[in-house]
């Protein structure tokens, strides 16, 4: 009788996990989202490589000189420093799916499976998880690149050389992202105990997706640098992963700058580096980990008790679903990092204003803290709303089912309550340094008065006509359209931050415009605060499809 190996149905399990998502309605399907964020990365390379092609048609077009191969250098490094953030990005967040984990060793230990068989399927499906997201942030630019450098016609002798090195640039640069963040679990696992290595790495995840966030969106500022740190040898440079890989083009093409190439080279030796420690950690330190797994209980998270004045949540219903909301949000990792990405993303954008670059430098910009105060409220605030649409149980909805009496907008107060609680009021005192550099105190507090008031009405706004409890409702993942969305949110912040800066510029220093501003604002938030509308169900399931699925395979 023909004995079959396990290995297929392992790597599709290892596969399958990569799209797990438990907290859709039924009928959603499992595969929807990653599908999804795959056609986003697409979407997103053509819309960089839309935007970029013009500049890089017009520096190739350009007369030979210094400037021009600094310009191109630049522009250059957009490239892997683009494909490192995004893979780093997809390999932080799937830190937990990258080894396997305790489920997978409990699940898989009573069968008869040997252990070399599960290291190599669980390798497979981490390289098929790199190439897939590998062409799916690299393939539109790459392609572009290269047939522009076919097209122009002084490009044409070096267009092959220019093809291989934005493919080795890009694709080196996704590879040593995932395979570093693979390596570096690796290399915790074997030093740490499986209760330790769980304690830290929600903080890892934490700090990892956002300085990949920030890899991406502060480009313009670390461009900018980029010419003064080559040229005094500058230490960020050698601590920049897109950097080594941008010396790729130089070493290449021009062969002018001995640094840039000599970080080309280095960057050849910390992929083969990251791949050897990876192997390393993964031999030496899976079968310790397999081990201690199973004998380790799971870690309990241990949340707080949360005080605070019975007059901020009246109601029990109010008290249930604020403590609820917070309580929730302080145990559920994966709401943490979705919080994470959005005030990253905030992080980022406001930095792109609040700093300037002279003479080399980076110095603080008055009006751009300005600014940077309002789009780090909207993004926090727009993250709070994003985040309480996704459940963190959907079983633990059957609570509110049976209590729930027609109390939505009990539901709505305590939600905004919470965001003003744990959104709004922090988000205003990460900005009280920046605000203290650039003005006297007296400003000082007029600007947080006033962040604080507009903030509040952005809440308003956004959790006008919210209709759930927070973190128990299922949605479809298909339903929302990535693209459509990221550009409302451009568009929103844009206007908002804008907007709200220039009032508080025209009411700075002029006190009786300030005094009609709070004075109008205090009383819609009051009105707001107090309203009593029909009362309406609390939504709990997102929409069926109008085709239901049995689900039979």
């Amino acid at each position: 009788m023909k004995t079959h190996r396990p290995f297929g149905l392992l790597l599709k399990l290892f596969q399958d996990r990569f799209c797990e998502n438990d907290a859709v309605s039924p009928g959603g399907g499992f595969q929807t989202n990653i599908y999804q964020v795959l056609g986003f990365l697409v979407a997103a390379g053509l819309f960089v490589s839309y935007f970029l092609t013009p500049t890089f048609v017009e520096l190739s077009l350009r007369p030979l000189t210094p400037e021009t191969d600094w310009a191109l250098r630049s522009f250059r490094l957009f490239f892997p420093a683009y494909s490192f953030g995004v893979v780093g990005f997809a390999a932080v967040f799937h830190w937990d799916m990258l080894f396997p984990d305790r489920r997978d060793f409990l699940i898989l230990a009573p069968f008869p499976i040997r252990l070399s068989e599960l290291i190599t399927a669980k390798f497979t499906a981490l390289v098929r998880f790199l190439l897939l997201l590998t062409a799916a942030v690299n393939l539109v630019p790459n392609t572009v690149v290269v047939v522009l450098s076919m097209l122009i016609p002084r490009m044409r002798g070096t267009g092959m050389r220019l093809g291989l090195a934005q493919i080795l640039a890009t694709v080196g640069a996704s590879v040593f992202a995932f395979f570093a963040v693979a390596a570096f679990q690796g290399l915790l696992i074997s030093v740490t105990s499986p209760r330790v290595f769980r304690r830290i790495s929600p903080w890892i995840q934490m700090l990892g997706m956002s300085l990949m966030v920030l890899t991406i969106l502060s480009y313009p500022l670390y461009s900018m640098l980029f010419r003064s740190g080559v040229e005094a040898h500058q230490l960020w440079l050698y601590l920049f992963p897109p950097v080594w890989f941008s010396g790729l083009y130089e070493l290449l093409l021009t062969r002018h700058n001995e640094l840039l190439m000599s970080l080309g080279a280095f960057s050849g030796k910390m992929v083969a580096i990251a791949i050897m420690l990876l192997s390393l950690t993964w031999v030496l330190g899976f079968r310790r980990h397999y081990r201690r797994s199973l004998e380790t209980e799971d870690a309990v998270s241990r949340t707080g008790r949360w005080n605070y004045p019975m007059w901020l949540a009246q109601s029990p219903q109010e008290r249930a679903l604020f403590d609820f909301g917070g309580k929730s949000l302080a145990r559920s990792q994966k709401h943490q990092f979705f919080l994470a990405t959005y005030t990253s993303i905030g992080l980022s954008a406001g930095l792109l204003f609040a700093v300037a670059i002279r003479g080399g430098k980076v110095v603080l910009s008055p009006d751009g803290v300005r600014l940077f105060a309002f789009i780090i409220a909207f993004f926090v605030i727009s993250g709070f709303r994003a985040v309480f649409q996704f459940p963190a149980a959907l079983a633990s909805n059957w609570l509110f089912r049976v209590t729930e009496a027609r109390w939505s907008e009990t539901s709505r107060r305590a939600t905004r309550k919470r965001v003003l609680l744990s959104g709004l009021l922090p988000a205003v005192l990460f900005v009280l340094p920046f605000e203290a550099v650039s003005w006297d105190w007296w400003t000082v507090l007029e600007h947080c008065a006033f962040q604080l008031m507009a903030g509040a009405l952005l809440v308003e706004l956004m959790f006008w006509s919210f209709d759930k409890v927070p973190f128990t409702c299922s949605y479809f993942p298909g339903r929302t359209n990535l693209s459509i969305l990221a550009a409302l949110y451009l568009y929103g912040f844009t206007a908002y931050s804008s907007n709200m800066a220039d009032l508080e510029r025209a009411i700075e220093r002029h006190t009786l415009g300030a005094l009609l501003f709070f004075t109008a604002t205090a009383a819609f938030l009051r009105l707001s605060w107090v309203r009593h509308p029909v009362p309406s169900p609390v939504r709990f399931d997102g929409e069926e499809p109008i085709i239901q699925t049995l689900d039979l395979t």
